[in-house]
């Protein structure tokens, strides 16, 4: 594997026995502060960006693995279950059986619910409006960990447990397998995908933060390699551009920041502009694209970090008045076209 310098750098560690087992985190840009999970005593806890840990949820009904924003709710596995609390005020809002056997991972695109089941070595669907689930994949072949929506790519990417662990890629539609992966590490736990979209997983043999590429043609780089113990489900933090890592082996948390993604976003190579308007906006653009089906489309910050995702009808309108005032990219992969916009 190639070591590069410098990849990450540290910028926060807890300070020991504020978690107890923590297995998950997840960043709340709107609320500034993460979301750790703690099996150790069945609670959840929320750290401040200035590093102060406060109870968030407590005296759970289980464990708490995984656990995932979408919206006004933080989703955690619990069990067979995955339940929902307010991020307002803790409140159990949400609550279905799965039937499963270790709910373990889970990621959202914005819609629907995707949850790995450990033992039973599934994947499930969840209608979070209708209270439904689906099984997306009756048998992963291997046992899987965590899993990460890729808007850019439109998968689900998995981390998968045991020797030789490999990372594999499904349809979120049909739950066909696109494409499989053997790394050389053993139990991966964790992973998330930078601001580039590139794949950063944590294992526990050797323990570290291993990063790849989509295409996996290039060798994979060793991010972190030192003061981690038993690393666990990992979300990144678009915000501050950080890895959010908890150390299940040793009570901590720690978020190291990647150093290249503090980078300015460019017009891409390769492609061709194309006018939005009004431009600037305060929300509503017109595409001059002349569209005849719909085609996805991906808002990159300034630095170069994904944003929004969605998809672009004929005739219709790209609305990024949820984004905060600034410069961005959309660019439309499809086309090869792009075009620089400013919310203000």
């Amino acid at each position: 594997m190639k070591i590069p310098y410098l990849a990450l750098l540290f910028v926060s560690c807890s300070v020991q026995a504020q978690y107890n087992g923590p297995e998950s985190v997840e960043h709340d840009a709107e609320g500034q502060r993460y979301f750790v999970s703690n099996t150790g005593n069945s609670s959840i806890s929320q750290r401040a960006y200035d590093g102060t840990v406060t109870p968030f949820a407590t005296n759970l009904p289980g464990a708490p693995y995984g656990i995932e924003l979408m919206g006004d709710t933080l989703f955690a596995c619990m069990g067979g279950s995955i339940r929902g609390y307010s991020t307002l005020d803790a409140v159990e809002v949400f609550n279905l059986n799965l039937g499963g056997s270790f709910l373990n991972g889970i990621t959202t695109d914005g819609e629907f619910l995707y949850a790995t089941d450990f033992s039973a070595k599934k994947i499930f669907k969840v209608n979070v409006d209708q209270l439904t689930y689906t099984t997306l994949v009756s048998n992963t072949g291997n046992t899987p960990n965590g899993i990460v929506w890729d808007p850019s790519m439109e998968r689900l990417w998995v981390a998968f447990w045991g020797g030789g662990a490999k990372i594999k890629s499904y349809d979120r539609n049909t739950g066909i397998e696109l494409s499989n992966y053997t790394t050389n590490l053993s139990n991966i736990d964790g992973i998330t995908l930078d601001c580039q979209g590139r794949i950063i997983v944590a294992s526990w043999s050797p323990a570290q933060l291993t990063r790849f590429e989509s295409s996996f043609i290039e060798a994979p780089f060793v991010l972190l390699s030192t003061g981690l113990s038993n690393p666990a489900d990992l979300d990144y933090d678009s915000v501050n551009d950080r890895v959010c890592v908890p150390n299940s082996g040793s009570n901590t948390v720690v978020l190291p920041e990647v150093l290249d993604c503090t980078t300015a976003v460019n017009e891409l190579t390769g492609y061709t502009s194309f006018m939005m308007w009004p431009n600037p906006t305060t929300g509503l653009l017109k595409p001059e694209l002349h569209l005849t089906e719909p085609v996805s489309f991906l808002v990159y910050n300034i630095r170069g970090t994904l944003v929004a995702s969605g998809t672009l009808s004929p005739n219709g309108l790209l609305d990024i008045s949820d984004l905060a005032p600034g410069t961005y990219l959309v660019e439309v992969p499809l086309l090869r076209r792009s075009a620089k916009v400013v919310r203000y």
